[in-house]
């Protein structure tokens, strides 16, 4: 399977679970959905056209930490644009338009993706948009001020290995037959992604998941279909 591997970074990133509306908390990685939108600005597909053109029910995206999972709390100042200002977003005299909404965002963080099953087109014009290292729309992690720096690292054949024992490079989804072996002394997350949102946004998977924070490999066993082979790295698709 022809997989594509990118690596993107910034200072600070928000990929914000659907509970908080009001003061965002972040996923630890982004959602694959997530790595959609950014895939699309590269290519400059549009925002309601993108989820479709990439082919969003058999596209698979393998996402692995390369630093630790690092959280940043701060109160950000918002503007209430929706009456409180003018056409130039000057405030209106005797209103208060000022709000802090607390926020947790991630830290430094920095993400290797890999992207396979993409329409062959897309995924050639993909591969030299990032070996030229050249995005049409400015890449950014979550938030439009988190602004990312993005690196084509290769591609490759992904080739699905036996259900024996493996390091993962990536987030495993807890599908049956897959073990996590949890060693002492780390710090693992196990949560539930969205995976798979049509252009409307709704959702039509969520995938259970677990990763290591220290960005370290994930040690376990089983799962066949699951886990595979690239180059010298055992990387699995959420």
């Amino acid at each position: 399977m022809r997989t594509l591997t990118l690596e993107i970074a910034g200072d600070y990133g928000l990929f914000k679970k659907p509970y908080s509306p009001m003061s965002p908390v972040s996923y630890p990685l982004p959602p694959p959905p997530s790595v959609l939108g950014m895939l699309g600005a590269i290519l400059g597909l549009d925002k309601g056209a993108y989820h479709q053109a990439l082919g969003w029910e058999q596209v698979r995206i393998g996402i692995g930490l390369r630093a630790p999972v690092r959280v940043f709390r701060a109160a950000l100042n918002l503007l209430q644009t929706k009456d409180g200002t003018d056409a130039y977003f000057r405030p209106r005299a005797g209103q208060s338009t000022h709000t802090q909404v607390p926020c947790e965002l991630l830290r430094e963080p920095h993400f290797r993706l890999h992207v396979a099953g993409l329409p062959t087109a897309l995924a050639d014009a993909l591969a030299v948009q990032l070996r030229a290292g050249r995005s049409a729309y400015t890449v950014t992690l979550g938030l439009a001020n988190c602004l990312a720096d993005v690196h084509w690292i290769g591609e490759a054949e992904a080739e699905p290995i036996a259900a024996d024992a493996w390091a993962a490079s990536t987030a495993v989804p807890l599908t049956d037959g897959v073990q996590i072996h949890y060693e002492d002394a780390r710090r693992y997350q196990r949560l539930r992604l969205p995976t798979r949102m049509d252009a409307t946004r709704t959702v039509h998977r969520y995938q259970e998941i677990v990763l290591a924070e220290d960005g370290q490999p994930l040690h376990g066993q089983g799962g066949t279909g699951v886990l595979y082979a690239l180059d010298d790295a055992i990387i699995a698709f959420l």
